[in-house]
């Protein structure tokens, strides 16, 4: 039996605004099913004094099913490094974890699963027979668009870190995978990312206020940054309807945007996509391909669960006749009609494989890599 102390990338902080739109998110509610794991316990990103000063006076300690710790550091001039400020700012709290976990006289026989997907913050490793580490890749950080020479340079560390200590790991794709060479002889498994069912509901969440009556012939959800294909989508914009859910980083990408005529809907809760799923008719995939970092798409199979064709500019692990690369083929607004005139068709969820269903990928790793340690 396992314990687990969760590390995620994205936090309790980022789930109460989001829910489980992002992979580390997704994999908790997984791991949160599978018999064998006892309790799990989500360490937050440690918050610093200006963050609880400003914009997280109200500590994020809830998730539920599990405990949460959340803590302030009173580190006055860390923070002002920024993303490189992550480096440490765990290592007390991990280690006096594990200390009580080893103490606990409950808990003598189980074993402590420690499952990181920080990029740069190196979690110290206790040698310990009922210690395992496993650290995701949910991205290359290594070739981030957003992350500074430095903040790269302190990712590699991070990777040899892992590569050198860990049990197990685990990447978003082939390509993220090869980035990261284990010292210890440990495989890299590929866990791409997938189909995935939250279990959550509205209810758990404020009311929504994102609901449309309109239906769009085009849309897109998530996250907007510098790697979205703006012109791409602006040209589409001439010729059909396009509303985007999720935040614009950039205001001079937003203004863009409206200018093209595109509504923009701002950010949304992932329990709420089966209705905001709803309000268009093809899903768009529009990432500059120079500046992708060896993904796997969420979206992808979140549009294709729901029986809508999506437009990518990259060719991805899955492949389908209602996934259409508008960067490797000939692109005409015929495609589009097409997809448009298809969307809601039911063959379009029911070609997904079984394999590209998250909750497999990861309870199958589980059983067949992490059991055995048991």
């Amino acid at each position: 039996m396992f314990d687990v102390l969760y590390i995620p990338y994205r936090d309790v902080y980022f789930w109460n605004d989001f829910g489980s739109a992002v992979r580390d998110l997704q994999f908790l509610e997984i791991l949160n099913e599978i018999g064998e794991i006892d309790k799990i316990t989500i360490l937050n990103r440690p918050v610093s004094l200006y963050e609880r000063l400003y914009n997280k006076n109200k500590p994020a300690n809830r998730y539920p099913g599990n405990d949460v710790l959340d803590y302030t550091k009173y580190d006055i001039f860390g923070p002002l490094k920024k993303r490189k400020w992550t480096e440490y700012c765990y290592q007390k709290y991990v280690i006096k974890f594990i200390e009580d976990f080893i103490k606990d006289p409950s808990r003598q026989e189980k074993k402590l699963l420690i499952i990181d997907f920080t990029p740069i913050a190196k979690i110290p490793v206790v040698t310990n027979s009922r210690l395992f580490y496993w650290y995701d890749m949910i991205d290359n950080f290594a070739k981030h668009n957003c992350y500074s020479l430095d903040e790269i340079a302190l990712v590699k560390e991070k990777y040899q870190h892992v590569a050198n200590n860990y049990d197990f790991i685990t990447a978003v794709s082939d390509a993220a995978a090869k980035e990261i060479k284990s010292a210890k002889g440990v495989e890299n498994y590929v866990i791409t990312n997938g189909v995935f069912n939250t279990r959550f509901k509205p209810d758990n969440f404020a009311k929504d206020e994102n609901q449309d009556s309109r239906t769009y012939d085009l849309g897109f959800t998530g996250f907007v940054t510098d790697k979205f294909d703006v012109n791409f989508v602006s040209k589409l914009a001439q010729s059909y309807s396009i509303v985007i859910y999720g935040e614009v980083y950039n205001e001079l990408t937003a203004k863009k945007l409206t200018q093209a005529g595109i509504t923009l809907k701002g950010k949304f809760r992932y329990v709420d996509l089966p209705n905001i799923l709803k309000t268009f008719k093809v899903g768009l995939l529009p990432y500059l391909a120079e500046k992708s970092h060896d993904g796997s798409p969420l979206k992808m199979y979140e549009y294709l669960k729901f029986n809508k064709p999506c437009l990518t500019s990259i060719d991805y692990e899955y492949a389908s006749n209602y996934v259409y690369n508008y960067n490797d083929k000939i692109f005409t607004n015929k495609i589009v009609d097409d997809f448009i005139y298809c969307s809601g068709d039911e063959r379009i969820s029911s070609l997904l494989p079984e394999h590209a269903y998250l909750g497999m990928k990861i309870k199958s790793f589980f059983h067949t890599m992490i059991m055995v340690k048991d």
